[in-house]
């Protein structure tokens, strides 16, 4: 942005005229609630740059599982009770039904003209990030030989060293976590039905987690050889520790890295819809994406490039390096809802979980 210092003389150009009432209305809703499954860390930079440039109005985010936001909206909106003035995140079932059910405010940003269509596929639904999912390996374990180039390369490596392998593998799973399976029902999408032979291959050597954070853990300490589909943030900090950078190494997966869509909408009881308007706008403008790069997620605005975020990671410079056909968006396709129970049916007997 951008909306730098909250004056009518900071405000862009392109932002309606009237957007100076908008900011003045804020100042009567000085405390916001946003539910999201980012830490506080990751938050941090987003908040403290939001802070500066709207000083009265103070952040409380809530980080809890991606699906059980919505859950915990929807359960404190019935009672009316204080509930979330925004939700960030990755849950593309969890979005639809929101979608569905008319609980999204169809705020309309002046900052969205910047982003791609498929980023922002319903009245007031945004793309604040995308979460891609990569391979991740212990180098003191697994030989440099064995380093995946590919998911296919990753099959046929473990087929070849099945004594390395052996029940050595991690990543999410599609029936226990509503992350794993739109990951893998995107990925099988993408490729069709060799991926079941895939899994077939994989599955037994796997060994299933609920979040990144075990993966990357235990790659580290050499429980796990290589984790597939592991979060980038998790995986992205572990290769900037100098002490872990040793140990672990990581690389996209070059025919098909599933990239999670990082929603962000207003839900329509939001206590604090005009606050809740400047972060949505703060977020999705160049200023705030640079601040979200700095807090560990990956910006989807194609102005904010690699290069301009010291290297950290973004959509542009992940298509550049993979090629835009091999990034898999995870979006709200309704047949994640629909085909649920034959897509995990079918899951669990191919990797035999």
């Amino acid at each position: 942005m951008s909306a730098t210092r909250a004056s009518a003389q900071n405000i862009p150009a392109n932002y309606p005229p009237d957007y100076a009432r908008l900011i003045e209305a804020s100042r009567a809703e000085p405390d916001l609630i946003a539910y999201s499954n980012m830490s506080p860390g990751q938050w941090r930079p987003t908040l403290e740059a939001f802070k500066a440039a709207y000083p009265w109005i103070s952040v409380q985010t809530l980080d809890i599982n991606a699906n059980e936001a919505m859950e915990r909206y929807f359960a404190e909106s019935a009672t009316g009770s204080r509930t979330a003035d925004l939700i960030v995140t990755v849950a593309p079932d969890a979005w639809i039904d929101m979608i569905d059910r008319n609980q999204i405010l169809a705020y309309a940003s002046p900052e969205a003209g910047a982003y791609p269509v498929w980023s922002r596929p319903s009245p007031g639904l945004y793309t604040a990030a995308l979460d891609p999912l990569v391979f991740l390996w212990n180098k003191a374990l697994l030989p440099e030989k064995l380093w995946p180039t590919s998911f296919a390369d990753l099959v046929e490596k473990v087929k070849a060293n099945p004594g390395i392998f052996r029940r050595k593998l991690t990543s999410y799973s599609a029936n226990l976590t509503s992350y794993g399976y739109n990951a893998h029902y995107f990925f099988a999408r993408h490729h069709g039905d060799k991926v079941w032979d895939w899994y077939r291959t994989l599955g037994p050597e796997t060994r299933f987690e609920r979040s990144a954070g075990p993966m990357v853990e235990k790659v580290t300490t050499g429980e796990y050889v290589l984790a597939y589909f592991c979060g980038s943030s998790a995986a992205r900090m572990a290769v900037r520790d100098p002490a872990r950078a040793r140990i672990v190494g990581m690389s996209y997966i070059s025919d098909g890295t599933p990239m999670v869509f990082r929603g962000l909408g207003i839900p329509i009881k939001s206590a604090r819809p005009n606050s809740a308007k400047l972060l949505l706008d703060f977020m999705l403008s160049e200023t705030g994406q640079k601040a979200l790069a700095a807090g560990s997620r990956t910006p989807v605005r194609p102005s904010v490039t690699s290069e301009s975020v010291g290297g950290a990671e973004t959509f542009s410079q992940i298509e550049r390096e993979i090629g835009t056909e091999n990034a898999i968006l995870v979006n709200y396709d309704r047949g994640l809802v629909n085909d649920h129970e034959a897509f995990v049916r079918k899951w669990r007997d191919a990797n035999r979980a």
